[in-house]
């Protein structure tokens, strides 16, 4: 009978401290960390017009989770002024929206000191007038891009957490739709390919 007690509690003992070293060699999960960039900063250059578009104090609110190497968020761009020449000749400025299509979705990885995001949306154009009349809207509500642009943002800069980040990118205008007599006008000075975009992630 003291034997067998003796090995109960011999076994009992063995499998509490495999129990233990297991428990031990396992790898802590960490919990995913939300960092949100409040004073994001940049600039967009639009290809077809050759023109360069300061990015206006804008936010990017993320949720990295280190385990799976994952970034999730949402990006809230400022409205955007582009100054143009329709012919060379008569200036006029557009006041552009930048209307997110989803989450923001990516991948990080601090080892490698790489982040990337995809990001989509429409641009929405509120305002179109003559430099020499300003008040003058010349566009109707609702004009906009006729499907989402695709912008995917890797790292130019290392990537450390809790400290400013560069990102650049490359995306495409679709031709736009609903701007009235503007609509063929402005597909043909703005849609088209290789448009980049610049952010600092501050």
């Amino acid at each position: 009978m003291g034997y067998l007690r003796r090995a109960a509690v011999l076994a009992t003992a063995t499998l509490l401290g495999a129990a233990a070293a297991i428990t031990a060699a396992a790898p802590a999960q960490a919990a995913p960390m939300s960092i949100d960039f409040n004073n994001v900063t940049g600039t967009t250059h639009l290809a077809k017009p050759n023109v360069d578009v300061t990015v206006p104090t804008s936010s990017v609110k993320t949720m990295i989770d280190l385990d799976t190497k994952t970034v999730t968020g949402s990006v809230n761009l400022s409205d955007l002024t582009a100054k143009l020449k329709l012919a060379n000749l008569i200036g006029v400025t557009s006041t552009v929206k930048i209307v997110p299509v989803g989450d923001l979705s990516g991948t990080i990885d601090l080892g490698a000191s790489k982040l990337s995001t995809t990001s989509k949306f429409t641009l929405q154009v509120t305002n179109v007038h003559k430099d020499a009349l300003p008040k003058l809207n010349l566009v109707k509500k609702g004009c906009r891009t006729v499907r989402p642009s695709t912008l995917t943002l890797n790292n130019t800069s290392p990537v450390e957490l809790f400290k400013p980040i560069t990102m650049e990118g490359t995306y495409t205008i679709p031709p736009f739709t609903g701007c009235g007599l503007l609509t063929p006008l402005l597909t043909l000075l703005l849609s088209g390919p290789n448009n980049t975009m610049k952010l600092d992630l501050i």
